[in-house]
């Protein structure tokens, strides 16, 4: 049994805490759906799962992802150079971009790396730069998005992401100015699905690939996203794969069966992989009771964990030492902002100061989203093994590692 405090003494409070175990579960599920949509597909045809590096973009996770067979999608010249070094051949990476310059195209075109492009103005910037290459391009299908929260749903009618149906045939002629192969189409309706939303997906599924067989003659590669959803409140059920995989295989079947350039469908599982393998564990720092509130202050702020208060998230939050009184109380950081709020009205035992607090499936869009906000460094990370071997995958930043590029001088 690993011990989270002493795990603090060692490498500092807080701390990020990945389990290899339950990461590479979490893989081979993927890859089992990935295996189950294949089955009823002609032979010519594959189905790959890429993993999104934005979830967690630490090359140890990364390496992990890789053995197991995953592709991966990244969108910032950091993420490709990162997905290189952990083993990631060009060819399975795909570069899902968003209103990026000339500049970082050239990147990822020297990089030989296939770029999915999101709108017709980046189209033809990539047209006057690349003419006569092949691009994916992302669709918008107009259908209501699906998500936790308004700030990640990327469909619908009130989303800055992909070419809305009606702004196709311009993309077209733009494409043919430029002498562009669009050889696949992409699409993501939003982040975390559970199985009361699959129906939603599937919709979102299927209006997408109406677009495609309406207005692309010849994709190679069709990409339908991800936001396969995990578990974070004690009350929900897992996603049923399962469930998924029976819902998606009539209908990709019956697209090819129609549409027959079709040699690809590809799926980005982000979260759902990382998500349940990590917690971000610290430490309590202070207690009062206020306005009859009781408040539990920790070491854990917005920049070291911002879920929470940019999307009002939920995560489990526990207090393995504590044995006080049973009481309702509000988690929150050390940055002085309200909106530093880890979680809202839990029922716990009170703690001590000083006691360990983990807070639960922090593995996605945790350390990655993480900043230095107020100069706070951020935490270190750590893999433990199946076998409880501990091993360090990133340092605990210092004052010089935040202020490593200041130019100390007088204006």
């Amino acid at each position: 049994m690993i011990n989270e405090k002493e795990l603090i003494k060692k490498y500092g409070s807080p701390l990020y805490v990945y389990d290899r175990e339950v990461l590479e579960t979490k893989c081979m599920s993927i890859k089992r759906l990935e295996k189950e949509l294949q089955e009823e597909l002609p032979e010519d045809t594959t189905v790959s799962m890429h993993y999104s590096i934005k979830a967690n973009n630490n090359p140890a996770i990364l390496q992990i992802v890789k053995q197991s067979g995953l592709k991966v999608d990244c969108m910032s010249p950091v993420e490709m150079e990162i997905g290189k070094r952990s083993g990631f051949n060009t060819d399975e990476m795909l570069y899902v971009c968003n209103n990026i310059s000339g500049e970082e195209m050239s990147m990822v075109y020297e990089n030989k790396i296939l770029i999915c492009l999101d709108s017709i103005s980046q189209v033809e910037t990539w047209g006057k730069m690349y003419p006569e290459t092949e691009i994916m391009v992302r669709i918008n299908p107009g259908t209501i998005g699906v998500g936790h929260s308004k700030k990640v749903i990327t469909s619908g009618k009130k989303t800055k992401f992909g070419i809305s149906e009606e702004n196709i045939p311009e993309l077209l002629k733009v494409a043919e100015k430029y002498k562009l192969h669009i050889i696949g189409t992409h699409q993501h309706l939003g982040s975390l699905f559970l199985d009361d939303k699959i129906s939603d997906y599937i919709e979102g599924v299927k209006a997408g690939l109406d677009i495609v067989k309406k207005y692309f003659k010849e994709v190679r590669i069709v990409d339908l996203g991800g936001g396969f959803g995990v578990k974070y409140k004690p009350d929900e059920e897992p996603l049923n794969l399962s469930l998924v995989a029976k819902e998606l295989k009539p209908i990709l079947k019956e697209f090819v069966s129609e549409y027959k350039t079709v040699k690809e469908f590809k799926f980005e599982p982000g979260r759902y992989v990382p998500c349940e393998a990590g917690k971000l564990i610290g430490t309590v720092t202070a207690i009062k009771h206020e306005n009859d509130t009781w408040w539990i202050g920790t070491d854990i702020g917005m920049g070291m964990l911002v879920r929470p208060s940019m999307y009002d998230s939920y995560h489990e939050i526990t207090l393995p030492e504590s044995t006080g009184e049973v009481v309702i109380a509000n988690f929150c950081g050390n940055v002085c902002e309200s909106g530093d709020i880890l979680g809202k009205e839990r029922t716990v035992k009170l703690p001590k100061i000083g006691d360990t607090v983990v807070v639960h499936n922090a593995g996605a869009y945790g350390y990655s989203m993480s900043s230095n906000y107020t100069g706070r460094g951020r935490p270190a990370e750590i893999v433990i093994t199946p076998n409880g071997e501990i091993k360090l995958i990133r340092k605990a930043e210092n004052f010089e590692d935040i202020v490593k590029n200041v130019i100390w001088s007088n204006i």
